[in-house]
């Protein structure tokens, strides 16, 4: 086997004993037996646990008017129509597209999911000679559709998190070696730590390099953030020229399938016409668009904002509780995902059983979602929760944390080195 087999062979058995130890723990993979989903909790094992692990965070998954947009779909369409939408597809495309293309003001294109719309997207945007850099912490569906640029031979480069000294030595580099497009992919809110991209400072890139191109993953920032839920990265402004947005609408969202962003109509009609995923792969089910066109609806309503204002009021009560208890928190922007620095997955999992015999269930995360050496927990809240059960959860993270973490002053300093680095990148001030 090559030296690079050999390499892939031992992350994917570094990979198997990570979540096999989590399985065997009784922390993850695991099923829900709730006959009707109640929004705030799951039944694990025949044990109701308040969900803290749930990506919904306007609640609108269980809203009833989507579930009647998505059974209206199937009693008209079916549960699936059976055909690639490059021959024929369902009217509520257009119905769905819309809205959204009302929502972002920038065209629009529906690929299933966001791993397939970046396989569908990037191998169409980015050319064999162009240089492609990429922040290490990006979701690992990006990742996975860089392997596919690597190849057909093009350079493909790691980042350090949201380095923007490195990201600017990088494009200057290339800028005086060549005519060579270069290409930033990272994304808008980070899934594990729930820090954000630096955006302003990524656009004074793009304005200074014309040869530099950015593609930014807001799956876990649209829908909540944002006028009518545009999302993190573009919340303060339309859409750069050379950027590219994809988001997910099966998360705040609360229905399926995803959206491409494009700044001009000509790489939109390009990657609908060309991108692998949207011919060769199936469409977003009758179910997911249905519910998504009511979503969308809710998304350019007056209701919107007041959902918003309330998932703003429990980020800063959050945010608020983890400063009084003085946890080791990776980042407090201001976002609904928090992750509770631990060190050892064997950490990360202890924390998770202690809470979840509390009637409580949070992510228990280690590598490869994040570097070894720095697992923890991660926990979301959505609308579903109420603020005492935000504050119950913190108050038994902070009696636990002590017996959990062998040294929870070296924890603590390391944590907060790091947030204070990512709140300068972020334009964000880190906690007094």
């Amino acid at each position: 086997m090559s030296r690079r087999g050999l390499r892939q062979e031992r992350i994917l058995d570094l990979i198997e004993t990570s979540m096999g130890r989590g399985v065997e723990a009784g922390v993850i993979r695991l099923r829900v037996e709730d006959d009707v989903m109640a929004g705030d909790s799951v039944v694990v094992n025949g044990k109701r646990l308040v969900n803290f692990g749930n990506c919904s965070y306007l609640g609108l998954n269980t809203d009833p008017r989507l579930k009647q947009g998505a059974i209206a779909a199937v009693e008209r369409f079916g549960p699936v129509y059976s055909t690639s939408s490059a021959y024929t597809s369902l009217g509520l495309y257009s119905d769905l597209e819309a809205r959204l293309q009302t929502i972002f003001d920038a065209q629009v294109v529906l690929p299933t999911t966001t791993t397939l719309g970046h396989l569908a997207a990037l191998p169409v945007l980015i050319n064999p000679d162009d240089v492609v850099l990429v922040d290490v912490q990006t979701h690992a569906s990006v990742h996975l559709a860089t392997e596919v640029l690597q190849g057909r031979g093009t350079s493909v480069q790691d980042l350090p998190h949201n380095d923007m000294n490195a990201l600017t030595k990088a494009v200057e580099k290339v800028h005086e070696d060549g005519n060579s497009r270069i290409w930033y992919l990272a994304d808008g809110v980070y899934s594990m730590y729930g820090d954000v991209a630096p955006v302003e400072r990524i656009i004074e890139l793009l304005d200074r390099y014309p040869s530099l191109h950015v593609y930014l993953d807001d799956a876990h920032g649209f829908g909540w953030q944002g006028p009518h839920g545009r999302g993190q990265v573009l919340r303060n402004g339309t859409l750069h020229p050379r950027m590219v947005v994809i988001v997910s609408l099966s998360k705040s969202f609360g229905a399926g399938g995803a959206a491409l962003v494009f700044p001009d109509l000509e790489s939109a009609h390009r990657v609908w016409l060309t991108g692998g995923t949207l011919t060769f792969s199936g469409p977003i089910y009758p179910a997911e668009l249905g519910a998504a066109v009511v979503s969308a609806d809710i998304h350019l309503s007056p209701e919107h904002a007041e959902r918003q204002t309330r998932m703003y009021g429990q980020i800063d009560l959050v945010a608020r509780l983890l400063r009084a208890h003085n946890l080791p928190v990776m980042s407090l922007a201001k976002t609904p995902i928090w992750f509770i620095r631990l060190g050892r997955y064997e950490q990360a999992i202890e924390m998770t059983r202690r809470l979840m015999a509390d009637g409580f269930y949070v992510n228990p995360s280690a590598f490869p979602a994040v570097p070894r050496g720095l697992g923890g927990i991660r926990f979301m809240h959505s609308l579903h929760n109420t603020d005492e059960q935000i504050e119950t959860l913190v108050a038994l993270i902070a009696q636990h944390i002590p017996e959990v973490v062998d040294d929870l002053e070296v924890v603590i300093d390391l944590t907060d080195e790091a947030r204070a680095a990512a709140a300068v990148l972020e334009g964000d001030s880190p906690a007094p």
